[in-house]
Formats: structure tokens, C-alpha cells, sequence
């Protein structure tokens, strides 16, 4: 009896604590180290970076940041075991002698705290020999004792079993098949309630997690490891989400312990990679989680705020990680590609695994593909070597095309990327081939040669080449035409010329050049390189003030070369077409030049030619001679009739008003009218252009020779008809004008001849009474003696009579004019 109860004692004075066990009336009883841990107050402490730290935080707090830093960052270094499952041994070691003794008969040490309430109370009924009152309350308290005992041991039993399942997942292995049993065999061992274990296996993850961070360098295969990891320990969503967010926590608290916060915003120092590599972790383990976009952007960003950043700034750093893996991949599939080992698929797995999007990989692919460009033509060199001289190796194209097949690139990025790169070794060749054939060194057969020859070495394909060449070509005549801008700008007349002149010769040669090619894209050269609203062209960075300026100059120094000084001949005339043709100029701003600058010349010829042929003296020689000074004039400066025939309008005027001055009469005789008319010719003037000047001058002659041939009664007689249709031809003035003039010279006679008709009539048919209110004007009135006004008429009226007559001179007038005909 009395050693069961001292066996209950024992019991309740290993699972309650000092003040418990003296309510029993036993003493302050030291337990072994069986329970205690003998050295608690020097408790070992893991650091961010697995080491195990034995001095207390003031220590540490002591030690200089820059060597916690190279300390922690050398060790991680050394890390390259699995630093998850190192973390995890650690953790089985965890825990003190109570949790190490229920660790060796956990389902019997679980029973004895089921049975610790029950003997508790016995105990004290047994050990108290006073009343039955206090023995009940010392039972009571006895009882109360055992719940305490109980709770104890429970606690004692779930942390024993923490690092048990820490241990198990140790020994077996987060890649072995048989962890899902092992997990659910220390569940049931230790007889742990489901809501218990799953944070136990919370704790677990979370541990191992801060384990594999610690390795600032991130591995591929731990993404799978976490994922196998979970799955084992049988953890959804939202455990995992926790686990995560309640390791970032952790981590960066025991980070900033060693490093200041300010040393994290270093990409390269080694607690930030950790951080970065716990970022990229987490987002792989939702994504491969399923998680809803809602769902993984709140997990995101609770692991986000624990290392005080944004959700944006997180996913930065995450893809910051998982390129240079993907990257890795990528020179794998380079140096394996021959083999057959690799293929799109398996990039496509990779992607999916890291997390990479489409556009960052495709991104990615170009690169590395540009990357092989480099390589297959030596570009990759240390030592500089000459551009010239590099080129593909055989097979070069077949690997190539391979390549972009395994990244999925199209044939437009495929081709721009080895464009690009072979651009500045063919510009090497192709520019000084140019010069050289510019300058007349090697013939254009022989310079297109050695550019196809560059071609095939280079894999260019014919459209590559054809805008290449273009480029050549452009900076090649460009050179030049900067040049002649700069020796413009100085005012430099006699260089520009020449620089504009060595320009068309060198566009002459190119078109050569280009011709061997047996394309056709490059027939029309000039719209091709010279057109003035391209800024690709060769011309079209000038501005169309100096370009019309080169033209200026160009056209003026060409007539001061020919050997009068004066004239274009017909080469220079040519050369100045295909220098506007060069220089963009339009056909209009190209005639307004021409015209001032050799406009004043044919100006002082034609007036010369007008006061000569006007003159008393003309003579036939004398037009002669005129005319051919006039046509010398426009032979030399390759004028056009458009431009004489524009001078000569005005001119022509000025010549009929001195003949008409010149005229007593008003009416020139034939000699005058034959000299307007040899002016006519010379000026290239036709009949109808001299109709204008000759109605202006002549017009009122004409009318008033028809006003005088009508004589008193305004009847033209037959025998002046004649002579007025040969005064028109003689004035020069036209069939329409004349008749328009006949038909004012009627107008002027025939009006006052109806307007008197019609008072006559009015005065016949009206009373003085009517006719003083039509007219508005008061007639007077005849009266008798007696005051009555007269009536009636007396005799016969004879304005009857004149009124008759009156009216048929009205008509005949209008018949024998024949007025309606000429209407």
C-alpha cells in the first residue's frame, strides 16, 4: 500500500513543478538531468547559416559586421550537402531528458499521464490522516495535481515526437517512397490528434526550408525536394502557405541579427541571394500548388512583406533566380546539341519547373543563339582579331538552323540575329571594296566578285545582302555629300563643284557595282539612294534649303566652266540634270533656278531684239541677226520655250504700243505690222498669243474706223465692208474681237436712235397731263378767256408723220448692218 502510494508520489513530482509537490508535502525535489537540460542556460542557438552559435547575443552583437559577414558567407559556401536534411538532424537532437525519456516508450509514457489524475487523488486520501474534510480537499488538490501531471506529460510525449518526425524524415529521405509511412507510423506512435501532427509537420517543412536557404546558392533540385517534402508529411495549401510565411519570418529575423538591413539591398551579398533563393522557392511551391491567382498572390505576398518588400519587387528577384538556371540550361543545350540529348520538350519542362515565361524564354533563346553566332565566327576570341578575316566554319548553317529549331525561333529572328552579327564583318570588307572601286583601284567585275565571295563566307542570304549593300552604298556617296556640305557652309564655290562632281562619279561606279549583282532591285538608283524625304537615303539628312543651295551653285560653276565662260555645254548641262536628280530637287524648283540665274541674259537679248525690230531701220538682216543672238542666248544656258514665251508676253505689248505710237494715223502701215510679226516668230510667239497685245493696242482704232464708215444715217455701205475686214487682219486683232467691237460701235449709234423713238412715241400717245407724271416734269397748259382748257387738235399732225419715218430708219439700220448676224 504504502509503496503505491510513494510510486503516485513520484509520479506527480515528475510532472508538476516545486510549488505543486509542496501542497503534497513534498519537498523541493531536484530531478535528475533525465528531464532537465543541465546546461540551459547556455542553450545551443542555429544560426541563418548552420552554425551553432554558444555565446550569448551580446557576443554576437559584439563581433564586426564585416566579419559576421565573411564568416557566415564563407561558410555557406562550404554548404554543398543538403543543408534541408542537416537542419532536420539538428532538430531530432532538439529537446530535453523529459521529451528523450518519452521518446524510449512513447505510447506507455502517454498511458501513465492518462493515469496520473486518478492515483493523485488516492494518493491523498492516503496520506492524510486527519478528517475526512481535508482529506478530500488534500484528494481534491491531489486530483488537481494529476490533470497538471497530465498536461505535462502530454506536452513532453508531442515534443518528443517533433524531433522523431524530424529524425524519420532524416533517415528516410524527402525522394523515398516509403516517407508518407514512416511519417504515419511516428503519428501513431506517439498517439499525436490530427490537428497536432499537422503542425508538427508544419514545423518540420518550415525547418527544412530554412535549412536549404541558408545555401545562398539555389539548386533546381530543391524545388522537386520541397515538393516530395510536402507530399510526404501530407500537407495542403494552406499548411504549406503558413509554413512559408512562418519560416520567412524566422529567417529574416536570425538574417538581421548578423546583417544590417542596408547590407541586404546588395544583390551580391550572400543573405540577400538566401533571401532572394527563399522568394523564388516559395513562388515555385505555390505555383506547382495549384493555387488560385487570388490565392497565390496572398501567399506571395505575406512571404514578401516578411522580408519587407513588395509583391512587384518579390517576383523581380524571383526571376532573377530562376534565369540564370534556365540560362545554364540553355549553354547545356548548346554544348549538347550534336548528341541529340536535348530537345524543345524538355526546355519546355525546364520552363515549367523554373517558372519561366514564354516571352523571357523566347527573350533567352535569341540571346544564346546569338551567343552561338558569336562562337562559330570567333568573335568570342581574347585576342582581337581582324573583322576581315572571320568567318563561318563549314556546317556552320546546319547547326545553326538545328539550334533555332530546338529554341522554337523564327526565321526572321533567326536570320536578324546572324545579320547582326555578320554586318560589321562584312562592312570591314564591303567598305573598303567600295573605296577602292570608287577610287578607281579594282574594276566594279572585280569588286562584286570579292563581295560575293564575303557573302557566302558570312551565310548572308540574297535580301541580307541587298540591304547591306544598300547601307555600303548610302554611307559610301553620304561621305562625299557630307563633304560638299562642309566646304558649303565655308562658301567654298570651286569645291562643292568638285565634291558634287566626284559624288556623281562615284554613284556611277556603284550603279556598276550593283549591275553585276544581276538584281534588279537597284535599277531605279536614284529613287533608291537619292531620294530626299528618306532619312535612309544619301541625301536625306540635308535639308531642302541646302540641297537647292548645292543645286545653285553647281548650276552657275558649270556655266563659268565652259571655255566661254557663258554657257552650258552639253556635258556640264547633263552633269547639273543628274546633280538635280542627286540632290532631290523638284522640276519647278529646278526651272525657278534657271531662271534667275540665267534669266537677266535672255531678258537683255529679247529687249535688245524688240527696240532693234521696232525701229525705223529694220530690215530683214537685221531680224536675222536677232533671232539668232535670241537663240544663242537659249542654246547656251539650255533655256526653255516656256521661259521665253514668259518674258515674252510683256515684251510683245511693249513693241505694238511704239508702233501705235510710232502711227500718226493710229493705223500702222504694212512695213510696221511685218516687223510685229518677225517679232512674233522670235519671241516663238503663236498668231493667238499676240491677240491680247493687239485688241489692248489697236482696239479703238478698229471701233472707231466702223463708227466712221456707218456716215450719217449709221448704214454701213457695201462698199467699206471690205476694207474693214482687211483693217481687222492688218491690226492683228482677232474675227471674235472684232465683231465684239462692231457690235459696240452699233450699240454706241443704235441706242439714242431707239431712246428718241421711244419719247416720240410717248409724247404722241400721252396727254401733257400723263406725260408730266411719267417724265416728272410739268409741261404747261393752254387756256381760254373763260378760264376752260383747250381740247381736241387742230389740222393735221405731222409727228405722225416724222415718228413713221423714225422707226424704218430704226430698221434698216439693223438689217443693213446686219446686227443679228454678227450677234
Amino acid at each position: 500500500m504504502y509503496i503505491k502510494s510513494a510510486a503516485l508520489a513520484a509520479v506527480i513530482a515528475l510532472s508538476g513543478s516545486g510549488t505543486t509537490t509542496d501542497a503534497f508535502g513534498v519537498g523541493r525535489t531536484q530531478l535528475s538531468s533525465t528531464f532537465v537540460h543541465q546546461s540551459a542556460s547556455r542553450r545551443v542557438s542555429t544560426s541563418s547559416f548552420g552554425v551553432a552559435h554558444t555565446r550569448s547575443a551580446g557576443d554576437i552583437a559584439m563581433r564586426p559586421t564585416s566579419q559576421r559577414r565573411a564568416a557566415s558567407a564563407s561558410l555557406n559556401m562550404l554548404l554543398d550537402s543538403n543543408s534541408g536534411i542537416e537542419e532536420l538532424e539538428e532538430m531530432a537532437k532538439e529537446g530535453d531528458k523529459l521529451t528523450a525519456t518519452a521518446q524510449k516508450s512513447p505510447g506507455l509514457f502517454k498511458a501513465g499521464g492518462m493515469a496520473s489524475v486518478p492515483a493523485a487523488a488516492a494518493l491523498g486520501f492516503a496520506i492524510t490522516p486527519a478528517g475526512p474534510a481535508v482529506s478530500a480537499a488534500v484528494a481534491a488538490a491531489g486530483a488537481v495535481g494529476g490533470f497538471i501531471g497530465k498536461s505535462k506529460l502530454d506536452s513532453a510525449t508531442e515534443a518528443a515526437a517533433r524531433p522523431a518526425l524530424a529524425k524519420a524524415v532524416a533517415e528516410c529521405g524527402v525522394d523515398s517512397p516509403d516517407l508518407p509511412s514512416r511519417v504515419a507510423a511516428v503519428k501513431s506512435e506517439y498517439n499525436v490528434d490530427d490537428e497536432d501532427f499537422a503542425d508538427m509537420c508544419s514545423a518540420v517543412y518550415k525547418r527544412y526550408l530554412i535549412g536549404v536557404v541558408k545555401n545562398p546558392i539555389a539548386k533546381t533540385g530543391e524545388v522537386k525536394e520541397l515538393k516530395q517534402l510536402r507530399a510526404g508529411l501530407g500537407m495542403d495549401n494552406l499548411s504549406t502557405g503558413a509554413a512559408h510565411a512562418n519560416a520567412a519570418r524566422e529567417f529574416y529575423r536570425q538574417t538581421c541579427l548578423f546583417t544590417p538591413e542596408e547590407e541586404l539591398e546588395d544583390p551580391d551579398h550572400p543573405d540577400r541571394m538566401s533571401i532572394d533563393k527563399f522568394l523564388f522557392l516559395s513562388e515555385r511551391a505555390f505555383r506547382q500548388a495549384g493555387e488560385t491567382e487570388e490565392a497565390f498572390k496572398y501567399e506571395m505576398s505575406r512571404v514578401a512583406k516578411a522580408f519587407k518588400v513588395d509583391m512587384e519587387e518579390a517576383l523581380e528577384r524571383v526571376a532573377e533566380v530562376a534565369e540564370p538556371f534556365y540560362r545554364r540550361a540553355l549553354v547545356s543545350t548548346r554544348s549538347k546539341l550534336e548528341t541529340g540529348a536535348v530537345s524543345s520538350d524538355m526546355l519546355v519542362r525546364a520552363r515549367a519547373s523554373l517558372g519561366i515565361d514564354e516571352q523571357t524564354a523566347y527573350d533567352m533563346h535569341v540571346t544564346t543563339f546569338n551567343d552561338e553566332i558569336k562562337e562559330l565566327l570567333g568573335k568570342d576570341a581574347e585576342m582581337e582579331l581582324d573583322p576581315a578575316t572571320l568567318k563561318f566554319p563549314d556546317n556552320a548553317m546546319a547547326r545553326l538552323d538545328k539550334l533555332k529549331e530546338v529554341f522554337g525561333l523564327s526565321d526572321t529572328d533567326a536570320d536578324y540575329e546572324i545579320q547582326v552579327e555578320a554586318t560589321e564583318l562584312f562592312q570591314a570588307t564591303a567598305l573598303k571594296t567600295m573605296e577602292d572601286t570608287i577610287n578607281g583601284i579594282i574594276e566594279p567585275k572585280k569588286a562584286w566578285e570579292d563581295l560575293a565571295q564575303r557573302q557566302s563566307e558570312l551565310c548572308l542570304k540574297d535580301e541580307q545582302m541587298k540591304t547591306l549593300l544598300a547601307s555600303m552604298v548610302m554611307q559610301s556617296l553620304g561621305k562625299l555629300l557630307e563633304e560638299t556640305i562642309t566646304f558649303a557652309n565655308v562658301n567654298n564655290e570651286a569645291a562643292v563643284y568638285d565634291k558634287l562632281v566626284d559624288t556623281l562619279d562615284a554613284a556611277e561606279k556603284c550603279k556598276l557595282v550593283l549591275s553585276e549583282s544581276g538584281w534588279n532591285d537597284f535599277d531605279d538608283f536614284n529613287a533608291k539612294f537619292f531620294d530626299p524625304w528618306s532619312g535612309d537615303s544619301a541625301c536625306g539628312f540635308i535639308s531642302p534649303e541646302k540641297r537647292l543651295n548645292l543645286f545653285k551653285i553647281f548650276l552657275v560653276r558649270a556655266a563659268r566652266m565652259s571655255e566661254s565662260g557663258k554657257e552650258l555645254t552639253d556635258e556640264n548641262y547633263s552633269k547639273v540634270m543628274e546633280v538635280k536628280e542627286m540632290l532631290g530637287v523638284s522640276d519647278n524648283d529646278c526651272n525657278e533656278e534657271i531662271r534667275k540665274s540665267f534669266g537677266p541674259e535672255l531678258m537683255k537679248a529679247l529687249r535688245t531684239a524688240v527696240g532693234e525690230i521696232t525701229g525705223e531701220d529694220c530690215t530683214e538682216e537685221l531680224v536675222k541677226n536677232m533671232k539668232e543672238m535670241v537663240d544663242k542666248v537659249i542654246k547656251d544656258y539650255k533655256l526653255s520655250e516656256d521661259l521665253v514665251r514668259e518674258y515674252a508676253g510683256p515684251l510683245y505689248a511693249k513693241a505694238c504700243n511704239i508702233v501705235s505710237q510710232a502711227t500718226p494715223g493710229g493705223v500702222p502701215n504694212k512695213e510696221r505690222m511685218d516687223s510685229l510679226d518677225s517679232l512674233r516668230d522670235l519671241l516663238k510667239l503663236t498668231e493667238e498669243d499676240t491677240f491680247p497685245a493687239h485688241l489692248e493696242v489697236f482696239g479703238e482704232v478698229y471701233k472707231q474706223s466702223v463708227q466712221e464708215t456707218m456716215g450719217p444715217t449709221g448704214i454701213i455701205r457695201p462698199e467699206f465692208r471690205g476694207p474693214l475686214e482687211d483693217l481687222q487682219g492688218r491690226l492683228g486683232v482677232s474675227k471674235e474681237a472684232a465683231k465684239d467691237l462692231f457690235l459696240e460701235a452699233v450699240k454706241e449709234r443704235f441706242t439714242p436712235m431707239v431712246e428718241f423713238l421711244v419719247l416720240e412715241l410717248e409724247r404722241s400717245m400721252l396727254t401733257k397731263q400723263q406725260l408730266s407724271q411719267k417724265r416728272g416734269v410739268d409741261y404747261g397748259e393752254d387756256l381760254f378767256q373763260t378760264g376752260k382748257a383747250a381740247d381736241g387738235q387742230l389740222g393735221i399732225s405731222s409727228s405722225e408723220t416724222n415718228l413713221m419715218t423714225d422707226i424704218m430708219n430704226v430698221i434698216d439700220f439693223y438689217t443693213e448692218n446686219a446686227v443679228s448676224k454678227r450677234r
